[in-house]
């Protein structure tokens, strides 16, 4: 926890240096659940008949900040409702980087740690703590060192985005959310991302 606590002390440091920011706001979907084994009958809201796609509603809310055009720091948090019916979440700093850009459309990977959280299973008849997640009093946690997304965006205005994300949700699950994305203006009237900008 430590180590993370530093990282982000230190790119929040560098990117303070920075002029042009933004943030977003994402709803989150539809969840799929690849590795799912011992777990998959407990799935709850699913959408295939065997469990590996399910509606995990929530919300997810991140801050760029902008080293240059093509590279940003984020910061995300999120809440949902898991595949269990239970409070879920997490919490995410990465490397945003800029693959593509072809007028109005771009998009982006980023990698970075994150903490994911989830309410305590363990009352949940045939539960299976299959993604050897640590329990502290009754909130289950694990630390993924390398974790990524791919972001899609669409240019709407000068100031607003729309957002297409694929996140990594879980320990060995992702989600697909769909959200706004807002431009926080340059002071210095530089580095705008509009189709226009040369």
């Amino acid at each position: 926890m430590k180590t993370i606590l530093f990282i982000l002390s230190f790119f929040t440091g560098i990117t303070v240096l920075s002029a042009q920011s933004s943030i977003s706001a994402r709803l989150l979907t539809v969840s799929a659940h690849p590795f799912a084994e011992q777990n998959l009958p407990l799935h709850q809201n699913t959408i295939d008949n065997s469990g590996y796609i399910t509606f995990e509603p929530g919300l997810i809310f991140s801050y760029d900040r902008f080293f240059v055009k093509e590279l940003s720091f984020r910061i995300s948090t999120s809440v949902m409702n898991d595949r269990y019916n239970t409070l879920a979440g997490y919490s995410q700093i990465m490397l945003k980087y800029k693959v593509l850009k072809y007028y109005k459309h771009s998009f982006y990977i980023g990698f970075g740690p994150a903490v994911f959280y989830e309410t305590d299973k363990s009352d949940i008849d045939g539960w299976v703590n299959e993604d050897n997640y640590n329990l502290s009093g009754n909130t289950l946690y694990k630390i993924a060192w390398l974790s990524g997304m791919a972001e899609y965006n669409y240019y709407l205005t000068k100031k607003i985005d729309l957002a297409i994300t694929l996140n990594h949700s879980h320990s060995k699950s992702f989600a697909l959310s769909l959200g706004v994305r807002f431009d926080i203006p340059d002071p210095n009237g530089k580095g705008c991302d509009c189709p226009s900008f040369r």
